[in-house]
């Protein structure tokens, strides 16, 4: 069965900054059995951002955060605006 993890967040930067450290974190996060499907802002919005990852495992997103905290901070990600909604396919 497919895991999914759709997040919500705000940033604090632009969303370009933003991106560019989401880049960054392909490999790690492959790594740690995620990989990003999609990820866009609001149309009128541009500091409310989405991920859609697929998931290797459900705790796969946990387990990369908690290891990586410092690294999805520094990408302008307000971490307490986080919302982390799983699906299953």
């Amino acid at each position: 069965m497919a895991q999914f993890a759709l997040l919500q967040f705000k940033i604090k930067n632009t969303f370009e900054e933003w991106e560019t450290t989401f880049y960054n974190a392909q490999n790690p996060a492959r790594k740690m059995g995620i990989n990003s499907i999609s990820h866009g802002h609001q149309s009128d919005d541009p500091k409310e951002v989405f991920v859609l990852m697929m998931l290797e495992a459900k705790d796969s997103w946990s387990k990369f955060y908690d290891e990586n905290n410092a690294l999805v901070e520094s990408s302008g990600h307000i971490l307490d605006s986080t919302k982390v909604t799983y699906y299953e396919n």
